[in-house]
């Protein structure tokens, strides 16, 4: 007595094609899922930049607008405080640039480069207004948060 056997699987050329098509899936999402990444980086400076702003806007307040000298070691923020828990950004530092202007600067993971948010204090007003900026000619042209514009322009 002669058993037929049928066999069940795939083909050769039906695994190939599988193959095909889960490759340009991953050609199409790997960028896209980056492009993401990198966008949550840069919108998670918005929001660590904030405790840093509050604090350079209540300093210039109380020492009406004598930012000179200023740092994280003067508003006793360390940079680690700061960015403690966040695996998108890498380090906040504060500088009091002149008398009325202080800077402070998110570095962003992932080598993105870094974001700079410049405070003026206004001695007629006694009120502090913030610029973001960021470099020119970076990664962060296509992440930079929609309120922050390159440096020079």
């Amino acid at each position: 007595m002669v058993r037929n056997v049928t066999q069940q699987g795939f083909t050769l050329v039906e695994l190939l094609i599988v193959i095909v098509i889960v490759g340009i899936l991953a050609a199409i999402a790997i960028p896209t899922y980056q492009h993401y990444v990198h966008k949550s980086h840069a919108s998670a400076a918005v929001v660590l930049v904030q405790p840093a702003k509050m604090a350079v806007t209540e300093y210039a307040l109380l020492h009406h607008g004598n930012l000179q000298g200023l740092s994280n070691a003067t508003l006793n923020l360390p940079s680690q405080q700061l960015v403690a828990h966040s695996h998108n950004v890498d380090a906040i530092t504060i500088q009091g640039d002149s008398q009325n202007i202080a800077t402070i600067t998110v570095t962003l993971a992932d080598q993105l480069g870094a974001l700079n948010w410049q405070g003026s204090y206004d001695p007629t007003q006694g009120t502090i207004s913030w610029q973001c900026t960021y470099p020119h000619d970076s990664a962060l042209q296509a992440y930079a948060p929609h309120q922050c514009t390159p440096a020079g322009e």
